[in-house]
């Protein structure tokens, strides 16, 4: 599909071989090691970090590739205005995809999931990325693992991990338990198999006991409002009362939770959750032939099983008030029960209660890619952690992976070779569960800051050194791995692991890349066959092409469709900032220019800090084509050339070094300063539109853009726009002053 390759050429015939030059400039900074982490204390620290990606596919696609592109360009940026930079990666390496794709091919999880790794760093550096590699981390390797055991055995010992007997979430063709989040519309999110409800023992994590301080601390980050709302409503705190009903003719009593105690004298029956319970759209519903005694008027009111009443929500039971809530209206108009409306009751019944939507996180997996739970469970001292001297307990490899409804390490037979309980020394058990691979990501980014550390998960010092996350950028796991990093930290925060100085909220501010769709609009995907790779845009663009397309095809939070034109487009601009480098400079700045460039400096600087990309490259562009109009001196071109480097990085560090003679590395030299004085100007650029697409541009004085006849004949005689208006009748002309005109032909 791309097969030739782009070059760009100026007027003299200088080619930039992208091929070429990207490779050489790459393999400098490897060798100079210019984007290693800063040893020394000088600067303000800024930990930029990416969701590290979970690497199931064989190859990336161009959506995964935008906010890593974003981290970077930020990354420069700070850089260049010197601050003390950590930007890592790694990798999410456990997980079910692998081990389905094990099931149905015979290949080990370890070897197709590091294979990918493999792809997927490769791309990542071709791209032009500036990740400090000495700090890579993978949660499938036991270095890693060892301590996600040991946080485990952590929680154990606090009180705060336990086992129960539970109706689990159970996905019938993984075989595996999924939490509530994992379940979509009654459906296993993974492969839309529908879920049931399993009996089994289970070990939680008692996320419940923060979830006051989960709430409170969306306050103090700066996070997009509707992802603190989800977390809010997700998490759920309802302040109210436990009524109790007696149940007509027996000793039973149901107990009822309600926030709203007041409507009880309007109540007309109650709904207890089905034991089939599922997350459907659909109220079902069926009656017990039971009836309750509303203890504030004496009335019976008939009891109903039905699905929309979450049984780990309250007391599993609600008291229907069809006349003030709408679910119950509905339920009540369909099943044809009684909806009455009475005054509201000043006799408030009940105990007062506070209730939480969220439940314990349940963290057991019957599957084998995933980090072992490191229990014992001894007949009898009962479950006992490993010693820590013991750790990492682990991944057996004589596994078939082959679904049996338990977990596939259960049938290894060297897991469970001479072990014994930690506590009495007779023979024992391990547990052969493993754990939701959202226990790795919820303290990965914490790993990072000391990944070579053997004595600890990371040393106190090294955590206040670049802790907490200054720019977190990654979409998604809003109510999973967003909320279950945000419990970690304040476990270890209580525990004395972080200084007090450092806070007790892990990512300070977060912003999330909107999906790239394919060109049909339509989400990557190979069922649709409009996945576009790395690999298929690089070799005939280059990656600075890529990385400016990516970022100026629209706002980084919101949802873009693929267009070949645009990369072209893209390429085109670039192309034109290299043939502007390879004319001879003027001697001294035009007046037209240097109000130019400094608006472009304090915008381009402002709208890297709020992640207005796009904004950014247009007035890269903007500034590009008044350079190209009116010539530009040295200095001008060099700040034109820092400018650029967060966002086109082989580019400018070629103009840099080979071009302007400065020293290596762009990178690393100081990102330039605006003068306010000489923003002003008494001149205008106004835009030349041909059909609301802008083709050229005009510098004129205020005065002039205020005068229609003078910027028509000026946009009539521009070269650029002469060639488009040319053999063609204008049937309107569109003037804004001081803005645009726009010929409609």
């Amino acid at each position: 599909m791309y097969a030739k390759v782009i070059k760009l050429t100026n007027m003299n015939g200088i080619k930039y071989d992208h091929t070429k030059i990207e490779k050489k400039w790459q393999e400098k900074w490897e060798e100079e090691g210019i984007y290693k982490t800063p040893k020394s204390s000088d600067g303000k620290k800024n930990y930029i970090l990416d969701m590290f990606p979970y690497p199931s596919g064989a190859t990336m696609h161009v959506g995964h590739l935008e906010g890593y592109v974003g981290t970077d360009i930020l990354s420069r940026y700070y850089r260049m205005k010197g601050d003390r930079v950590f930007h890592p990666m790694g990798w999410d390496a456990f997980g079910l995809p692998a081990e389905n794709y094990a099931i149905k091919t015979g290949i080990h999880p370890d070897k197709s999931t590091h294979d990918n790794i493999k792809t997927f760093k490769r791309q990542l550096e071709a791209s032009g990325l500036s990740y400090d590699w000495d700090n890579e981390i993978d949660t499938s390797n036991p270095e890693f693992y060892r301590w996600t055991q040991w946080i485990f055995i952590l929680l154990y010992k606090k009180g705060l991990a336990y086992k129960k007997k539970s109706p689990v979430n159970w996905c019938p063709k993984d075989e595996t338990v999924l939490a509530n989040e994992q379940v979509v519309d009654g459906c296993c999110e993974r492969c839309g198999t529908e879920v049931v409800q399993k009996e089994l023992d289970q070990w939680f994590l008692k996320i419940t006991d923060y979830a006051d301080r989960l709430i409170s601390g969306l306050e103090k980050i700066n996070w997009p409002e509707e992802v603190k709302i989800q977390q809010r409503n997700w998490i759920g705190r309802s302040e109210g009362r436990n009524i109790e009903f007696s149940v007509d003719g027996s000793d039973k009593k149901i107990k009822v939770f309600t926030t709203r105690p007041d409507t009880l004298n309007s109540a007309t029956f109650l709904a207890v959750a089905s034991k089939d319970n599922k997350d459907l759209k659909e109220k079902l519903g069926r009656p017990t032939g039971d009836y309750a005694i509303n203890p504030l008027n004496g009335e019976r009111l008939p009891i109903w099983e039905t699905n929309y009443v979450d049984s780990s929500y309250g007391t599993g039971a609600i008291m229907g008030v069809p006349a003030y809530d709408d679910r119950d209206r509905e339920f009540s108009t369909k099943y044809h029960i009684d909806i009455v409306e009475r005054p509201f009751t000043k006799e408030i019944l009940g105990e007062k209660i506070i209730h939480y939507h969220l439940r314990d996180w349940l963290i057991s997996r019957q599957r084998y890619w995933g980090c072992p739970i490191p229990m014992i469970h001894c007949d009898e001292c009962g479950w006992q952690p490993v010693p820590d001297n013991d750790l990492p307990v682990l991944l057996p490899s004589d596994v078939d992976f082959l679904p049996h409804g338990e977990s596939p390490i259960a049938r290894s037979k060297t897991f469970q070779k001479d072990v014994t309980c930690p506590k009495c020394g007779k023979a024992a058990r391990r547990e052969v569960d493993t754990m939701d691979t959202y226990v790795d990501s919820s303290w990965y980014f914490i790993r990072f800051v000391d990944s070579k550390n053997k004595s600890e998960f990371a040393s106190k010092e090294a955590i206040k050194s670049w802790l907490p996350v200054n720019n977190y950028v990654g979409g998604g796991h809003v109510v999973q791995h967003l909320l279950f990093a945000r419990f970690f930290w304040k476990v270890f925060y209580d525990e004395g692991l972080i200084d007090e100085s450092v806070g007790d909220e892990p990512f300070l501010k977060l912003r999330a890349p909107g999906w790239i769709l394919g060109s049909d609009s339509r989400k990557m995907s190979k069922r649709w066959g409009n996945v576009i790779t790395p690999d298929e845009i690089i070799p005939k663009f280059g990656a600075d092409t890529l990385r400016v397309y990516e970022m100026f095809m629209g706002p980084f939070d919101v949802m873009k469709p693929w267009s070949t034109a645009g990369v072209e487009g893209s390429n085109r601009f670039l192309g034109k900032v290299w043939r502007l480098f390879n004319k001879k400079p003027g001697e001294k700045i035009k007046k037209e220019i240097l109000s130019k460039l400094h608006q472009t400096i304090k915008k381009v600087t402002e709208d890297i800090e709020e992640y207005k990309f796009n904004t950014a490259i247009s007035s890269l562009m903007e500034l590009t084509n008044s350079v190209t109009e009116y010539g530009a001196d040295r200095e001008t071109l060099k700040s034109l050339a820092l400018l650029l480097a967060p966002f086109a990085p082989h580019l400018a560090e070629e103009v840099w070094v080979e071009v302007l003679g400065q020293p290596f590395s762009i990178h690393k030299a100081d990102w330039p300063k605006y003068d306010d004085s000489k923003i002003a100007s008494d001149t205008v650029t106004m835009v030349i539109q041909i059909n609301g697409k802008v083709r050229s541009q005009l510098i004129v004085s205020n005065k002039q853009s205020t005068i229609q006849g003078d910027i028509e004949t000026l946009s009539r005689k521009d070269e650029n726009a002469a060639k488009w208006l040319k053999g063609h009748d204008i049937k309107k002309v569109i003037f804004v002053p001081g803005k645009l005109i726009n010929f409609v032909i």
